[in-house]
């Protein structure tokens, strides 16, 4: 199941659309290479989820974990690049929790993952079928 985005401006207009169709809750695991635009896709999910004023999305590559307040409730941002054994369960069930390098990780209910091909970003969606559909009907990219 593979959506595409040619741009950055794709890219953050794919993660609008995620955003918008997100219920508040759920954990997706972001996988992709060093400059693979997963934090890029964060900023979209996160105008999609209503992120309010005054914030902007920064990769949590040092922090480990941001959290930005939405109009759908917290959005939490983990990344996971250096440190593989953090412990994510106190932010399970407290907003959309989004955790960059997560591949392999059993709290994944949908993994998204991002590569380049012939210079454009690539999509592909595991388990999250029913994303991936409402993200056709809207005819997203």
């Amino acid at each position: 199941m593979h959506l595409f985005s040619s741009s950055e401006e794709d890219t953050i207009r794919l993660g609008e659309k995620i955003g918008h169709l997100l219920k508040g809750d759920e954990v997706i695991c972001l996988v992709g290479g060093l400059g693979a635009g997963k934090t890029t896709l964060v900023k979209g999910i996160a105008k999609g989820m209503g992120i309010f004023e005054g914030y902007q999305v920064r990769s949590p590559t040092f922090t480990l974990v941001n959290e930005y307040p939405t109009e759908k409730g917290p959005l939490i941002h983990a990344d996971l690049y250096r440190v593989r054994e953090l412990d994510l369960s106190e932010f399970l069930r407290k907003g959309v929790l989004l955790v960059e390098w997560g591949e392999g990780l059993e709290i994944c209910e949908c993994t998204i993952k991002i590569e380049e091909q012939e210079g454009k970003r690539v999509f592909d969606f595991f388990r999250c079928e029913g994303l991936f559909k409402k993200l056709l009907r809207d005819k997203v990219c």
